[in-house]
């Protein structure tokens, strides 16, 4: 039986089939300040597994100084407080409120309003209740005049965005603001190499190397240990301790987090190239925390 035909309907079925294999348009890149803000979650992820790499080797070096202590025949001292997670309480929340500010940006550069809410206020908290609790771990902190201008800054950055501002009033507006919070930051990482969390983490590296010459000692002096035994302790240690890398992670962070400043200013500016110059100082930090595993 022949079924009848309707050219109105195999028209319509051709127009559909036809659509289907049309390819839908590309996604529309994002903005200069949509980038950085992108960036600035990538820096963000990287900061906390850079400070996690540094929690873990604090808390290795620590444990095996006193484990070598005690082999050596002495009561290890009690071992200091840990800086890493101390510090890393103030650094999380502080990127976190510069990622604010990035993402207030990217929206006011496609004309949307930014998503405001709690969020500010809560993470300003933490910033100042994690910066008043470093004051317990022994160590060179940032100083009383840095740590004022920077929970200002970070007051700022808690802040909604006032009304009537696109994304360039925005940035230039809190410029000063993000460049005072990132100081606060990176003088909590260490603005030298005796300060902050690396000269923390230097002194228990230090601390470290000493229980391994205490032990060299103790083998030395112990005449139950025959010429053959006590040539190789001597070896295994003399090359663990030459094998031991110096910690530059804590440095590359302190380094590349000076990047944001200038990628925020850019973002306002809508300047793709400036931001793009932020992302290479985020690749570089990346490539550092893949090499320190």
């Amino acid at each position: 039986m022949n079924l009848p035909f309707h050219p109105r309907r195999a028209i319509l079925g051709l127009g559909l089939l036809l659509g289907a294999c049309v390819a839908s348009p590309p996604p529309t890149p994002p903005t200069p300040a949509g980038r950085y803000a992108a960036l600035v979650i990538a820096a963000d992820q990287t900061a906390g597994q850079v400070v996690d790499h540094l929690a873990a080797r604090e808390r290795a070096e620590v444990q095996e100084a006193g484990s070598l202590r005690f082999a050596a025949g002495a009561m290890p001292p009690t071992p200091p407080p840990p800086a890493t997670p101390a510090a890393g309480a103030v650094l999380d929340p502080g990127v976190k409120l510069i990622l604010m500010q990035a993402q207030r940006l990217a929206a006011l550069s496609v004309g949307q309003v930014p998503a405001e809410g709690p969020q500010g206020a809560a993470l300003l908290a933490r910033v100042q209740d994690s910066l008043a609790a470093l004051r317990a771990v022994p160590g060179r902190w940032p100083a009383e005049t840095v740590r004022r201008r920077g929970l200002d800054a970070f007051a700022v950055l808690a802040a909604p965005a006032p009304p009537g501002l696109d994304a360039a009033g925005l940035a230039l507006q809190r410029q000063r603001a993000v460049s005072e919070a990132v100081a606060l930051l990176r003088a909590v990482i260490g603005d030298d190499a005796r300060s902050g969390l690396r000269g923390a983490l230097a002194q228990r590296h230090e601390a470290w190397r000493q229980a391994q010459t205490a032990m060299l000692n103790s083998v030395r002096n112990d005449r139950s240990i025959g010429p053959d035994q006590r040539m190789q302790i001597w070896q295994t240690t003399q090359a663990r301790i030459a094998a031991d890398p110096p910690e530059v992670a804590g440095a590359e962070l302190h380094r590349r987090l000076g990047a944001i400043p200038a990628g925020h200013a850019a973002a306002g500016a809508g300047d793709a190239a400036g931001v793009e110059a932020f992302g290479a100082a985020v690749g570089r930090l990346q490539s550092l925390l893949v090499q320190a595993r």
